[in-house]
């Protein structure tokens, strides 16, 4: 059966495919109980489109959870398969993350992991949410940590202000010095010194072991300071990015966190972007209808176009510019900066700032 997943014209929230795929989304999440489908579906399409959108294997879960299901074996097996592989890259990544959480802890460092392990442990199947790198912080024991890997004969790459790089047994790393970029802003640095205040204070450790989880604060709004990025600079977001919020916004304990939540994000103006990705989430759990606003942001999430990875750091900085201003229709619908304000932080900070690394508020 050919798959028709990247041509524009079916990459509509209204189309069969998309449907289902939202469908098998909700089953593996639990919020929708298994049922029978009609049997007219193009399943490679909806297989397709599940990889390209980061939920290949969460989609498996809810393919197999379906009571009658009429997709081809072959496309079944080859599903399952990918699905294996998702999780075997997660244990291997988990593995490679405890071990050196365990080295830094030798050395007395606190290891705090960011994005992927974290948020997927809000999954009903965590490693079924795949990543393709270890974000970790180490707080103020950041220039240790580069030592203690360096001391090992492991190259890093010190090139960027926000994170350092590095390879460990086959796993790419970053090790963050800043939670999110800083340069450039004031209320950015701001935003990282909130969040840095929240991984210093109460935080878990996953099954008794040296990886230690920020608590749901942080994680609910560094989603929303991550995403934003992606979507106003980068390449944008996709269904993974939407599942990771609807998982994270019901696992809020407390409704105090909510409240303390929302304050922050109209405190550093993210309401907007907030609530957009909000009422897409809620729609692709079955519920809320989609305003034009949430409808073009769905439509964007569908048609997105794997990330580009520039080797060349010039190239790097030429293309965030570029799709800063490709994307500048997003501005005045999820933002309450501008594309011109965004492009002047962006070069001050590359001009002016190349050393952040003791930057002090008060200076700013």
């Amino acid at each position: 059966m050919k798959s028709t997943v990247y041509n524009p014209s079916v990459l509509t929230g209204d189309s069969i495919s998309v449907q289902v795929l939202f469908q098998l989304i909700r089953i593996a999440l639990g919020k929708e109980e298994p049922s029978s489908l009609p049997n007219d579906i193009n399943w490679q399409e909806v297989y397709d489109l599940s990889l390209k959108q980061g939920v290949g294997a969460i989609a498996c879960d809810g393919m197999l959870a379906l009571k009658d299901c009429d997709i081809d074996e072959e496309l079944r097996y080859k599903w399952m398969g990918q699905s294996m592989v998702i999780e075997q890259n997660s244990l291997h990544r988990w593995g490679v993350l405890c071990q050196l959480a365990d080295l830094f802890a030798q050395r007395g460092i606190k290891t705090y992991v960011l994005k992927g392990f974290s948020y997927a442990s809000f999954y009903p199947k965590p490693f079924h949410r795949p990543s393709s790198d270890l974000d970790i912080c180490l707080l103020g024991d950041f220039e240790k940590g580069n030592q203690i890997v360096e001391g090992l004969g492991v190259s890093v790459d010190k090139s960027e202000s926000k994170h350092s790089h590095f390879t460990f047994n086959g796993v790419h790393v970053e090790n963050h010095q800043f939670c999110i970029g800083v340069k450039g802003s004031r209320t950015d640095k701001e935003m990282d010194s909130f969040l840095k205040s929240l991984l210093g204070g109460e935080c878990s450790a996953f099954n008794a072991n040296n990886v230690l989880k920020p608590n749901w604060l942080f994680n609910a709004f560094f989603f929303m300071c991550h995403a934003r990025t992606h979507f106003l600079i980068e390449e944008g977001l996709t269904l993974k990015n939407v599942c990771d919020w609807i998982v994270l916004k019901e696992s809020a304990v407390e409704d105090a966190d909510m409240e303390s939540f929302k304050s922050k994000c109209e405190e550093f103006e993210l309401l907007k972007f907030e609530r957009a990705i909000d009422e897409v989430a809620e729609f692709v759990k079955g519920g809320k209808a989609l305003s034009s606003i949430g409808c073009r942001m769905l439509q964007d999430i569908l048609s997105v176009r794997p990330h580009k990875h520039y080797e060349n750091k010039k190239m790097a900085h030429l293309n965030i510019l570029r799709m800063i201003w490709k994307n500048r229709w997003k501005y005045s619908l999820y933002s309450e900066t501008t594309p011109f304000r965004i492009t002047v932080k962006y070069l001050y900070g590359f001009l002016f700032e190349r050393d952040i690394s003791q930057y002090n508020l008060s200076e700013c």
